[in-house]
């Protein structure tokens, strides 16, 4: 029995030797992976850094910008390493996690936003060249910096009114409006050398009644003695600069399809049409608000739910006995909005869970809901009016604001970045850096 254990392990062993001198002899054809540099307690690999690099000559190819030489792709390739590394660090010591569920929802968005299955999404980024597996750690990664950058910064900036008002009309100046407009000129007729106004009015009168039968382009044509009367005065898109000042006024005042008085200059008279004003846009937004109230039992360990539903459903008989759903809120709601009689103001579209929207956007006006069961509790829920509203004005603010916030995150994250740096244990160990 002995003798087998020995024999046993003597095959092990010459196993072992073989498979160490396979290794040897391999040398030559594989390399073996080593630590190029330490930030606090994590390793960075060459393996990494050759990946990394690999990634910024990518990232300079896609911008159609000049590659820098190899070390200065080294340097840039290693310094967005090393900040990972600390960054993950520090937001591990902090309990900021990326869960795998976490990274899967925001991996299918990706592939839904570019009408895409994940698995179509896996095979368009693969056929770039780049592993799956590597995209999928980047996006990890990036979710990773934004959490760090909302709990660390963003959390502590403040946006106010007065920066996004400078910011909007900074925008505006960037892009001045513009006004595409045709023009008819009609020149004081002179008779010996002395101007005849009386022919010129009548002239002028005879092309105003031609205005009222036929296109601005085939008067223009026909009558106007300006520079443009061929093209039917077409002056094309001009910014105010470019505007005679007798003509901005009244350019600013018109909506488009509007044909101007006649305008009195120097040498006879002008009439304009405004065929289009291009100005600083903003996005329009209509939506649907609900004027609503409700009553709200929430959940706990005394009541069961089926006593709640019962409650809800006897609050609801005294209401269409006659006591008024605001006495009923004020009386028997559980929530903050008690105090204002249930009432919830106007709604947007995405202001409240799905459950709660679902029914209310079935509702007619004024009829009450039967109990709605949610995250919550118990509702009954009543609509007292619906409009729809412009939300353009603020939706733009809200842009501008997560805009502004976005400028000033990155800005202070890269200096706290930079003090975390100067704070960390790093070790490089390339001869060329």
């Amino acid at each position: 029995m002995i003798a087998k254990i020995y024999l046993f392990f003597i095959f092990i062993i010459l196993q072992n030797i073989l498979l160490v001198g396979t290794a040897f002899s391999a040398t030559n054809y594989i390399e073996v992976d080593s630590i190029v540099a330490i930030a606090e307690t994590k390793t960075i690999t060459k393996l990494e850094l050759d990946n990394k690099k690999e990634k910024v000559k990518k990232s300079y190819l896609m911008q159609k910008l000049d590659v820098p030489n190899e070390k200065k792709i080294t340097k840039q390739a290693l310094d967005q390493l090393i900040t990972e590394k600390l960054v993950i660090e520090y937001a591990s010591n902090q309990g900021i996690e990326v869960s795998p569920e976490q990274l899967n929802n925001v991996l299918n968005n990706i592939a839904k936003s570019n009408e895409m299955s994940i698995d179509e999404m896996i095979e368009d980024i693969e056929s770039d060249g780049t592993d799956y597996s590597d995209f999928r750690e980047d996006i990890r990664i990036q979710l990773i910096f934004d959490q760090v950058k909302r709990r660390r910064i963003s959390s502590n900036i403040k946006i106010s009114d007065f920066e996004i008002d400078n910011y909007i009309e900074l925008q505006k100046e960037r892009t001045p409006t513009k006004y595409n407009f045709s023009h008819i000129f009609i020149e004081f007729i002179k008779n010996n050398d002395e101007i005849d106004m009386q022919k010129t009015d009548e002239y002028l009168t005879e092309v105003i009644e031609n205005l009222k039968k036929n296109s601005f382009r085939e008067v223009a044509k026909n009558y106007s003695d300006g520079p443009m009367a061929k093209e039917g005065g077409a002056m094309g898109l001009r910014t105010t600069e470019e505007i005679p000042d007798l003509f901005i006024e009244s350019l600013q005042s018109m909506n488009a399809g509007d044909i101007s008085k006649p305008l009195t200059g120097a040498a006879g008279y002008h009439l304009l049409k405004l065929n289009k004003k291009t100005e600083f846009e903003m996005e329009t937004i209509i939506v649907k608000q609900s004027k609503v109230k409700q009553i709200l039992l929430k959940k706990n360990q005394i009541i069961s739910e089926d006593e709640i539903e019962k409650k809800l459903a006897h609050i609801k008989n005294l209401i269409t006995e006659g006591l008024s759903f605001s006495e009923a809120a004020e009386k028997y709601s559980e929530d903050g909005s008690a105090s204002s009689k249930g009432d919830l103001g106007w709604l947007n579209p995405g202001d409240t869970i799905p459950e709660f929207e679902n029914e209310m956007n079935n509702l007619d006006l004024n009829e009450i809901s039967q109990p709605v069961k949610t995250a919550l509790g118990w509702h009954l829920i009543i609509v007292t009016d619906r409009r729809d509203q412009d939300l353009s004005k603020e939706s733009l603010r809200q842009r501008v604001k997560e805009s502004l916030l976005k400028q000033k995150t990155e800005i202070k994250f890269n200096d706290w970045v930079k003090t975390l740096r100067e704070g960390a244990h790093v070790e490089i160990w390339l001869y060329e850096y």
